[in-house]
């Protein structure tokens, strides 16, 4: 574990949340752990970030208001198909066949599988 958090430090994160509490909680848990980590209140914000940053990988709601996980996740893979995505949710169990992103964890997050599915994907 040690040696995945160690090839997290030169990496630019964006987090897509529109809870305050679960945005607050990651934020404050992962800050450490990267290079950068910004944060979004929703799928509008996240993908102007996006747009702005370019990080290296996003975690993300799939149900916020403005714009959906979907359809800020379509976006971003129109603009970056290389782009990581981990959809974090709450709201049962969703299948990567009907998104774009390429893992999905189910809320509460665990901290160690949040690590190995960055590390994954990096």
């Amino acid at each position: 574990m040690e040696n995945m958090i160690n090839d997290l430090k030169n990496i630019d994160v964006l987090i897509v949340e529109d809870g305050q509490d679960i945005r607050d909680i990651m934020y404050s848990t992962l800050h450490k752990l990267f290079k950068s980590t910004r944060v979004a209140v929703d799928g509008i914000d996240g993908l102007e970030q996006f747009k702005e940053n370019q990080p290296n990988i996003v975690l993300s709601d799939i149900r916020m208001p403005n714009m959906s996980g979907n359809d800020m996740v379509d976006e971003m893979k129109s603009i970056n198909p290389n782009i990581p995505v981990i959809v974090i949710t709450g709201h049962g169990r969703l299948m990567k066949k009907d998104i774009k992103a390429d893992a999905v964890l189910e809320k509460p997050i665990k901290f160690n599988k949040l690590v190995e599915e960055i590390h994954k994907l990096i």
